[in-house]
């Protein structure tokens, strides 16, 4: 699970304070978002054999119900019919099946809440990485217009050589 701890650790990091250590922001938020990329990938991937494995649960859930119905429906046939023996067979096979309806519940409740947790981090990602890009965006924005904003102080302040240069 090492996409989790990568994921908590990339959330948990405080953005302001990388920018403002870094040389070029710009840079920093583009890595940023290539591991933030590469990390959405990975939660797809988890995301979908996560809920892969909830429906395979679900199945496993409604087979389970089937065979107990399948077997009380002979059981009752078998009573009426006046087979006592067959009956007690069948209703010995049917709470072996509704023992394995709660082991099979149990794991339908875990993958279900797994699912979930795995689309909130989905879409916790999606959206920050959103927020990023647009982050970015401003960012790029800021530093092009000091950039504009510093060559023109040069000129203004520079003399002759920055005359020259115009």
């Amino acid at each position: 699970m090492g996409i989790l701890t990568r994921f908590t650790d990339i959330m948990k990091s405080n953005i302001n304070a990388l920018l403002d250590k870094c040389e070029d922001p710009a840079k920093m938020i583009d890595q940023t978002l290539r591991d933030l990329r590469e990390d959405l990938a990975e939660v797809k991937k988890e995301t979908a054999n996560i809920i892969a494995d909830a429906k395979s649960a679900d199945r496993q859930v409604k087979e389970c119900e089937e065979e107990i119905t399948k077997y009380t429906t002979a059981a009752q046939n078998a009573l009426k019919a006046g087979n006592e023996d067959d009956a007690r067979t069948l209703i010995a096979k049917k709470q072996q099946y509704e023992s394995n309806l709660v082991s099979y519940k149990k794991t339908q409740e875990l993958t279900h809440a797994n699912a979930d947790k795995m689309r909130q981090m989905h879409d916790k990602l999606v959206n920050d990485i959103e927020t990023l890009e647009a982050r970015r965006d401003a960012i790029k924005a800021t530093v092009a217009s000091a950039k504009a904003q510093e060559h023109i102080n040069k000129i203004v302040s520079g003399g002759d050589k920055a005359k020259s240069s115009m």
